[in-house]
């Protein structure tokens, strides 16, 4: 018979009793070292850790995992008070930092653990660094280079405004801005160009792209002579139909402003419709379109191209018999009013390119030609 079946057979008190309290003891031990047992986590330098401790004492738990806090560091809760399950023990070290600041070097000390931490702590938030600002510190000490926020006068293809941005150079500072140059375009000064304060930069955005344009096409004319129209004029019988075209460009803008505009190539889609055009070979002078001529007759004669007031002058632009006939006015029509609009300009233009606007003195004052 095992040991065992005699105490749980035996009728004796005594092995009973000694029994008991053996179990007594193992399980109070048991309890003991749950209630010591806890989850902690250690947060050094930003750097999260999760540890399990039966130390009694905060410093333990920190030196158990090789953490032994120097004069000058930062521990958030004290290193003599016992640690709580699931308690977080932060520890901010002490470290040496030069900053140099738009050149200026500057020692500090910190128990910031990043390089974003650093520069706030300084009032510098917003400051441009070398380093990405979730950078860790390390411990023995950084070197950081800091720009400063500078304002400047920026215009940038005609739109002005004047951003603080830290940046070192041009270049930088209008990537920083969101408007970065392209390999094409200008700036004023130079890219590579230190960024001083109330500096003023000039940017010409230069751009060349390629664009296919649905174009019409121009009808090509088929003309025929028509001798009852006066030589110069010209007659639309038939007007055609334009076609239409793909065509491809290369545009070069200057600040959005279309500067270059070279076709590459042409595909037609639909082939034009060729107009028919008149020309006419009747003599006489040349069709003038509405211009100097039909002002300076509005005020001679109200526009009346056929008058004959019976004051000696005739015609539109009130010719006397003698100037028509010296300018070769009898190649048209015997007297200014029995000729057309345009045979009494011919000899208009004859008369003032001999005797200038003084022709016609008060008239030509008038409308501000002389």
């Amino acid at each position: 018979m095992s040991v065992l079946k005699r105490i749980n057979t035996s009728t004796s008190m005594r092995a009973r009793v000694a029994l008991g309290a053996v179990l007594t003891t193992v399980t109070a031990g048991a309890v003991t070292g749950a209630v010591m047992h806890k989850e902690v986590t250690l947060a050094v330098d930003g750097q999260t850790m999760h540890v399990s401790t039966m130390a009694f004492s905060v410093g333990s738990v920190l030196r158990d995992n090789g953490i032994d806090p120097a004069d000058g560091d930062k521990v958030n809760v004290p290193l003599s008070s016992a640690p709580r399950d699931n308690q977080t023990i932060t520890v901010d070290r002490l470290k040496k930092v030069q900053l140099v600041v738009d050149g200026r070097p500057l020692n500090i000390t910190t128990n910031a653990s990043t390089v974003g931490q650093v520069l706030a702590e300084r009032g510098m938030a917003t400051s441009a660094v070398t380093a990405p600002l979730n950078d860790v510190l390390p411990v023995d000490g950084a070197d950081l280079d800091v720009t400063l926020p500078k304002r400047v006068k920026l215009d940038d293809g005609g739109q002005k405004s004047t951003p603080s941005i830290a940046a070192k150079t041009v270049g930088d500072l209008l990537a920083r801005a969101g408007k970065p140059l392209s390999p094409t375009d200008k700036v004023v000064p130079a890219a590579q160009t230190p960024v001083s304060k109330d500096m003023d930069i000039r940017v010409t955005r230069i751009k060349t792209e390629e664009k296919t344009l649905t174009e019409d096409v121009k009808p090509p004319e088929n003309t025929k002579d028509d001798d009852t129209l006066t030589r110069g004029t010209k007659k639309v019988e038939d007007p055609g139909t334009p076609g239409k075209a793909d065509v491809k460009y290369s545009i070069t803008t200057v600040n959005g402003k279309v500067v270059k505009k070279t076709k590459i190539s042409e595909k037609v889609l639909v082939e034009p419709k060729a107009a028919t055009v008149r020309v006419g070979t009747k003599p006489g002078a040349p069709a003038v379109p509405y211009g100097v001529w039909d002002r300076l007759a509005q005020c001679e004669s109200t526009g009346n191209w056929a008058i004959n007031s019976g004051n000696g002058f005739y015609g539109g632009i009130q010719f006397d018999q003698n100037t028509w006939d010296r300018w070769g006015g009898q190649e048209y029509a015997p007297r200014p009013d029995l000729a057309t609009r345009e045979e009494q300009i011919a000899i208009a233009e004859k008369t003032q390119a001999a005797q200038g606007w003084g022709a016609w003195p008060s008239c030509s004052s008038q409308i501000g030609l002389r």
